[in-house]
């Protein structure tokens, strides 16, 4: 659709380990040479910023990997760097600075510190510029990973905002934002909803779970596993129906032995660091009081708000920004006055290490 001038955007959530990423994969390596694909995992810059992220972080990032996917498009790479050095000379200069240069296809750029509105507008004009400007490229398409982080911004409904004016004037750039915040986050109303920026314009789709049945299938057809029926229930129970889970426990089973039910809570309770390899990354990117409230719900199951109030000694609005947070990272689940744990691979793992540790982790 893209080199018939056809862009459509899409919003893709689910939980985490239900799939997400092998999904996006496939679709991007079915996607032709012709079709420049550009991808941004909003994770890490939270990750590497201590959970400060503005909107300038995330420019810059998407303006490295556009970068990224230029020099690995084998066509005529030369041919577009004067291009877009002839583009960035139309870059008004008086205001940006080049004492931190950013370098692109070797050519110096400036900062962003002064003058944020022209290489935002630089960035975000780019990809149809270079599909205008190669006839052998014919479309760009850019995912924005785990888009539920941009609720941290100062002000992310604007940030939308800004995307939708360039893409919806842009025939060949789709953008793809994915990300592990549940139906009840405000971020998918912020950017899809009736009054969001897109305005229910971009294609919706939740990844769902596997059922037990997918679940009993899929082991059969993609692993060597062998479980009884007892350990298959344990198995399902254990992973939800989570794609993610389901291949890291098949991984550290040994296909020689056929489970029962407590051969195979033996080897899950002895590898879960290997199986919940996940949580042990994301868990080091909360802080203090973030890990604190995730503790209390986990120890009290669903709380109503005023009973988190009265639980953790922290201030109402200090409660609230944190637990927002939580709510659009897709960690806390938000149901009629009611929060609880999204994942429970999560509640697992903690129930495990502090059991193994006398403590939860730190």
């Amino acid at each position: 659709m893209l080199d018939e001038g056809i862009s459509n955007q899409f919003l893709i959530t689910g939980y985490r380990a239900v799939g997400k990423t092998f999904f996006l994969k496939k679709l991007l390596n079915d996607l032709p040479d012709t079709i420049l694909t550009t991808y941004v995992d909003l994770s890490m810059i939270y990750g590497k910023e201590y959970g400060h992220l503005t909107e300038e972080d995330v420019i810059k990032e998407l303006f490295k990997e556009i970068n990224k996917s230029i020099l690995e498009y084998n066509g005529k790479t030369p041919s577009l760097k004067e291009d877009i050095l002839n583009w960035i000379k139309q870059i008004p200069i008086k205001d940006l600075k080049f004492d931190d240069p950013m370098n692109f296809l070797n050519i110096s750029l400036p900062s962003i510190e002064e003058n944020y509105s022209k290489l935002s507008e630089f960035v975000l004009e780019l990809p149809q510029k270079v599909v205008d400007n190669d006839e052998n490229i014919h479309g760009f398409v850019i995912v924005i990973d785990e888009f539920q982080n941009l609720k941290n911004l100062k002000n992310p409904d604007a940030f939308f905002w800004l995307m939708r004016s360039f893409s919806q004037t842009q025939h060949n750039v789709s953008y793809i934002f994915t990300g592990s915040a549940s139906n009840t986050s405000d971020i998918l109303e912020m950017i899809n909803g009736p009054t969001g920026a897109y305005g229910g314009r971009m294609i919706q789709l939740n990844l769902n779970p596997f059922t037990k049945e997918d679940t009993y299938n899929y082991i059969n057809e993609r692993t060597d596993i062998l479980l009884d029926d007892e350990a298959f229930e344990e198995f399902y129970k254990l992973t939800r129906g989570m794609p993610g889970y389901i291949n890291s426990f098949s991984n550290v089973l040994d296909s020689n032995i056929k489970y029962d039910k407590q051969s195979l809570k033996e080897t899950f309770i002895m590898k879960i660091d290997q199986i919940n390899i996940i949580w042990l990354t994301i868990w080091g990117t909360f802080n203090s009081k973030e890990k604190n409230i995730i503790i209390t719900l986990f120890e009290n199951e669903n709380m109503s708000w005023n009973e988190i109030l009265t639980t953790i000694d922290y201030s109402k609005s200090t409660i609230l920004k944190y637990m927002n947070i939580l709510i659009n990272r897709g960690i806390v689940d938000h149901h009629y006055n009611n929060y609880s744990l999204s994942d429970n691979m999560l509640k697992l793992w903690l129930k495990h290490k502090k059991m193994m540790d006398g403590h939860y982790p730190r």
